[in-house]
Formats: structure tokens, sequence, C-alpha cells
């Protein structure tokens, strides 16, 4: 077994955890039928962190040539996809037994600090991951500025104004740019 594997096999245990707990709430919800109130918040959220770990899990081909692994960090990889899950395991609500009604609304305004908290400490802790890896740290422009720096400000928006039409808008928003950033990107063989 290569060091890419193992640490592939680990990731995506987490990652795969992550994706078969959405999946199983989002089946449940479906079951509940006319008991479930959606929101565009709670499915936008949902979209946003789904394609985060797709994304994360392809672009992990990135580090199929590493020759060595250490515990610190592999545990800062756990780390990082620890918040990622957590932020899938808090997007939507279990629906428990039963006929009460279930407002995917009222659970997101809950939830919401979870949710983009994780997200914000996931996203940080990929940047310290790179940085580790010897990326480059950012020059400063503004380029370089707003792909460090963007995530985390939409998302601490979203933790602190409550406003419906503005989480609406930067939820909208950040899928969109987030489609665009990484749905024309490739992983092969090089």
């Amino acid at each position: 077994m290569s060091v890419f594997e193992l640490s592939f096999a680990l990731s995506a245990v987490i990652l795969g955890l992550a994706i078969a707990h959405i999946a199983g709430v989002l089946h449940r919800l479906l079951l509940a039928g006319r008991r479930v109130s959606w929101s565009p918040e709670t499915i936008l959220l949902t979209a946003i962190v789904l394609l985060v770990i797709i994304a994360v899990w392809l672009f992990s081909w990135n580090s199929r040539n590493e020759t060595s692994l250490s515990v610190a960090r592999t545990v800062l990889e756990v780390l990082k996809l620890i918040a990622l899950y957590i932020a899938a395991a808090s997007c939507l609500p279990e629906p428990g037994h039963g006929s009460a009604r279930i407002d995917t609304y009222e659970y997101y305004d809950r939830t919401r600090r979870v949710s983009f908290g994780a997200l914000v400490l996931s996203y940080m802790l990929f940047q310290l991951s790179g940085l580790l890896d010897g990326d480059p740290p950012p020059q400063m422009t503004v380029e370089s500025l707003r792909e460090w720096f963007m995530y985390p400000v939409l998302y601490g928006l979203l933790i602190v104004f409550r406003a419906r039409w503005l989480n609406i808008l930067i939820l909208s928003f950040a899928l969109a740019y987030y489609a665009w950033r990484v749905g024309g990107a490739r992983v092969g063989a090089s």
C-alpha cells in the first residue's frame, strides 16, 4: 500500500461518511413529505457542502506523489475533514418520528453558527495545510486576498446576520462562484 493509498483511504472514509449522512437525512426528509417545510437557505447550504466535499475528494489526487506521512500532518488532515463533516452533519435537520412539522429554515437559523463556523474552520485548516505543503504564501494582491479571505468573510456574515434575503443572496453567490471555480477542474494522470 502506498502512502497516498493510506492517506486517501482515511480521507475517503471521513468524506464518505459526510456524504452518507447528507444522503440519509435527505432520504428521511423526503419520506416525511408534506411535514417538511423547505427553505432555500437549507438547500443552498447543502449544495455548497456537497460541492466542497466532492472537490476536496477529487483534489486529494494531487497528493498522490507523497512518499511519507507524519502523525502531525495526518492529525491536521483529519481535523480539516472532521470540520467539513460537522458542516455536512449540520446542514439538514434530522426528522424525528411522528407527525411534527419540520421547518428547515428554523433549523438553518438555529444551526447556522455551527454550519458556517465549521466551514470557516475547515477552510482555514485547508489553507494552513497548503502552507505546510510548501504552497507559497499569497502575494499581497487584491486577487490573492480575495481568494484567501472571501469564504471566511462570507460565511462570517452568515453567522452574524439573520436577514433571509441576505443569507439567500450570499449563499447563492457562494455556490455559483465555487461551482464556477471548481466545476471545470479535472484530475487525472500527469
